[in-house]
């Protein structure tokens, strides 16, 4: 007859202790999160004893029964709580049984759309857990997103241990079926040699792939770095100079994302500086190069990569004050 594993929790500042129910062996004084209450708020716990149980014999019948949702460390359990921690906590019992109800419906579009609206929610690891099977279940089911989205979470690292194969393996997945981003994504990975050493003739298919299908603004500007610097190429600035209007022009479309302005408006800022197939202009070559560096400033918090672009810029706006200095002495 199948026992239960009961849990005798008590919530942080409670002195009363509460049953739960736990599928995973969970050694005693471990600290845990519970919903709690009629609200069903994310409490954090101690675990105090563990018992075992038949339906029979269980001192609350299994219906009445909550689960607890995870472990946590102890750093966790003595940090205080947040307003944003409380606001997730809050709501994270009511968004699971919104993506239960998708699952039992079997309406894999409403689980994709619901693992991307919590995609960001990096610091939370009971979400982001979830997120993650809503993606490899959503990939069964022929959501070329899914694995895109999968692959930049293992890309960033910010909640999946940083993988780039893996993430180059499931950006290919997601290419072959259509998922622009996907082109884009791969063509960073050789380009840079995040997997591998770097292959600019792989990173140019990909590049231009994106940019013939689809215009998109990053593939645009990088293959404008490809001409700009001969990499597979020959070398040709005012090609480059060409493409990086081509993709502010793209970017500047009312449906396309900006992420890539600041990359844009910085090279198109350095064409200016140095005259690179259009007359020096130090002056401005200055405003685009600030706009550039407010741009990159917007994206610390998302992008892993971006102190060097923000150096690099920082440099390139001396010089370009340097030149307005020596104008007006």
């Amino acid at each position: 007859m199948k026992e239960y594993r009961y849990c005798s929790v008590r919530p942080k500042k409670i002195d009363k202790a509460y049953f739960y129910l736990s599928d995973e062996e969970i050694p005693l004084n471990s600290y845990v999160l519970v919903p709690f209450g009629e609200s069903n708020r994310l409490r954090k716990g101690i675990v105090e004893a563990v018992s075992f149980y038949t339906e029979e014999n269980a001192p609350f019948p299994l219906w009445r029964m909550k689960s607890i949702v995870r472990t946590i460390t102890e750093e966790e359990y003595d940090a205080e709580e947040d307003p944003e921690w409380r606001h997730y906590a809050e709501t994270f019992i009511s968004d699971i049984e919104e993506l239960s109800g998708y699952l039992s419906e079997q309406d894999y579009d409403a689980v994709f759309e619901w693992a991307c609206e919590h995609h960001e929610c990096t610091r939370f690891p009971d979400i982001m857990e979830t997120v993650v099977r809503c993606y490899r279940l959503c990939m069964q089911y022929g959501h070329p997103g899914a694995a895109l989205n999968l692959g930049t979470l293992y890309y960033k690292g910010n909640y999946l241990k940083r993988d780039y194969q893996q993430a180059v393996e499931l950006y290919e997945i997601a290419a072959e079926a259509g998922e622009r981003r996907a082109l884009c994504n791969l063509g960073y990975c050789y380009f840079y040699g995040r997997h591998q050493a770097p292959d600019y003739q792989k990173a140019y298919y990909y590049y231009n792939l994106g940019a013939i299908l689809y215009d998109d603004p990053n593939c645009l500007y990088k293959l404008g770095d490809m001409y700009r610097d001969g990499l597979y190429l020959e070398q040709n600035e005012k090609f480059a100079l060409r493409l990086y209007f081509r993709a502010l022009d793209a970017v500047n479309r009312p449906d396309e994302e900006d992420f890539c302005r600041a990359d844009i408006l910085a090279r198109i800022g350095e064409a200016f500086l140095y005259g690179m197939a259009v007359e020096c202009d130090p002056k401005k070559a200055l405003d685009l190069l600030m706009q550039a560096l407010s741009g990159l400033y917007d994206r610390r918090k998302t992008d892993p990569f971006v102190s060097g672009p923000i150096a690099h810029v920082k440099e390139k706006i001396q010089e370009a004050q340097e030149l307005l200095d020596d104008d007006f002495p």
